[in-house]
C-alpha cells in the first residue's frame, strides 16, 4: 500500500516551533492545548464526532453506536 492509499495527513514542526513551545510557560501550553481542542471540536464532522466517541469509551469501531 502507497502512502497515498494510506491516506490521513503529515505534519512537520521545525526545530524554531519546538524551542519556541520550549519556551511557553506551563499556563501558556496549557492555554494553546485547549484551543487546539476546541477548534478541533468546532471543526470536526458529526460522523468523526461519533468515531472519536466511541474511541473515548472504549467501543470497537466495527460496533457503531450500538451501545
Amino acid at each position: 500500500m502507497t502512502r497515498e492509499q494510506r491516506g490521513g495527513f503529515r505534519y512537520r514542526v521545525s526545530r524554531e516551533q519546538l524551542e519556541a513551545f520550549g519556551k511557553l510557560t506551563l499556563l501558556q501550553r496549557l492555554e494553546w492545548l485547549d484551543q487546539a481542542r476546541r477548534f478541533t471540536l468546532m471543526a470536526e464532522t458529526p460522523e468523526s464526532a461519533a468515531r472519536r466517541e466511541r474511541l473515548r469509551r472504549g467501543v470497537p469501531s466495527g460496533n457503531d453506536d450500538n451501545q
